[in-house]
């Protein structure tokens, strides 16, 4: 990440961290917070070693994994996600870090997942690499990026982020093949791919955004429906185009050496 896009992330997060709070007050989008973390959560193996949120902003995933590796660490770029996520989670590991330049020695984690994390980065390869070579060997990779394969949530990511000041032009999603081909020119090979995320993503995980459901009698309930609606959704072919998020699975390749 080079220090001027570095420094545009932590300003942007400083601004977005009291919003973090509202986007999760919900019960309607804890529901769904809760089912997007399990996604990623069931493609790390059990007893696999100590897990990475890197990317963890104010560490609402990062509970989620301290109840199954109560060892897990949560890194982010932005000291000021991590001031509000140590206001709840006081015995948390949570570090101040760079993604393309982790704190970390090498092989020091069985997994590293990243939920939205990579697409804030400009050196996608070296957010990469730095991935493998804090991960022991047989470790996993598991990234849930935004995905830009539908032309029409292209269009509308590419407009929502150059009217609103919350995101940065930059920080755009990722067609899914070029996500794989990040994989494997970061030293990984392919263990899974998945689509994630269609009517529940929208209505439920932003109420800052899309706040309807806020006004709306059994919103919880609702949400469960959504989240259903949306895995039958995600086994139908040609309908997988339409999806929100993919979420890759990698593991390092045994033939090339540690970066």
């Amino acid at each position: 990440m080079s220090a001027e896009n570095a420094q545009a992330q932590i300003e942007l997060h400083r601004k977005l961290a009291p919003r973090y709070q509202e986007r999760y007050a919900h019960a309607f989008s804890r529901v769904f917070e809760e089912d997007w973390h399990a996604e990623i959560l069931s493609h790390v193996p059990k007893d696999g070693g100590k897990i990475c949120d890197l990317g963890c902003g104010t560490g609402l995933f990062l509970a989620d994994i301290q109840r199954r590796d109560p060892s897990a660490v949560g890194i982010d770029i932005s000291l000021d996600m991590l001031l509000v996520g140590r206001e709840t989670m006081t015995d948390a590991n949570l570090v101040a870090g760079n993604a393309e330049r982790l704190p970390v020695r090498s092989g020091a984690f069985g997994a590293v997942v990243c939920k939205g994390s990579l697409h804030h980065a400009r050196d996608h390869v070296g957010f990469v690499e730095n991935c493998r070579r804090v991960l022991a060997p047989g470790g996993v990779l598991v990234m849930s990026e935004p995905c830009n394969d539908n032309p029409l949530i292209r269009m509308a990511r590419r407009l929502l982020y150059r009217q609103s000041e919350h995101f940065d032009e930059g920080d755009e999603g990722f067609r899914q093949k070029r996500l794989l081909a990040l994989y494997e020119e970061g030293g990984f090979e392919i263990v899974q791919v998945k689509k994630y995320g269609f009517f529940a993503y929208a209505l439920c995980g932003f109420p800052d955004h899309v706040g309807i459901l806020k006004y709306v009698p059994g919103n919880a309930w609702i949400a469960r429906l959504l989240i259903r609606a949306d895995r039958f959704l995600c086994t139908i072919p040609g309908l997988r185009i339409l999806a929100f998020q993919v979420v890759v699975t990698g593991r390092p390749r045994a033939d090339l050496p540690r970066p």
